[in-house]
């Protein structure tokens, strides 16, 4: 066909993927005004989420949407790094409570596996680490 362009991807001579060498699979999700984003990254059956930006009112929905979503193909559970996140307040740490909930209720996992001096300030005061990071102190 005159002006189609075709773009073939080269895959292993017997056409299966070996999941030993594969690369995992990377999402970007970016939320516009904000400019939060959660990097998911599925290991296996688990499914690791870097977040960096600010969480607040403005972005905390779509912060428990998409994590959300990932548990849907995470058996093995969540782990969300907030190391880069800049501002925490309580809308942020709602939703990820309502996402630890999500997880509990699939029979999966949730666990916060870093913080920011910002998320870690509000995890403290609220004294929800025990629920977020699985032990009353706070992870770093």
């Amino acid at each position: 066909m005159v002006g189609s362009r075709l773009c073939a991807l080269p895959l292993e001579s017997s056409g299966v993927i070996d999941p030993a060498t594969a690369e995992p699979a990377v999402r970007l999700v970016r939320h516009l005004r904000s400019g939060l984003s959660v990097r998911l990254t599925d290991v296996d059956d688990l499914t690791r989420a870097a977040v960096h930006g600010e969480i607040d009112l403005d972005c905390a929905d779509m912060l428990e949407h998409v994590l959300a979503d990932a548990l849907e193909f995470a058996p093995d559970g969540l782990e969300v790094d907030l190391a880069a996140v800049a501002f925490f307040d309580c809308a942020g740490l709602n939703a990820l409570l309502r996402v630890r909930d999500v997880a509990r209720r699939k029979g999966a996992g949730m666990k916060v596996t870093a913080m920011s001096p910002a998320v870690r300030r509000v995890v403290d005061l609220t004294q929800s680490g025990q629920a977020l990071c699985g032990s009353p102190h706070t992870v770093s």
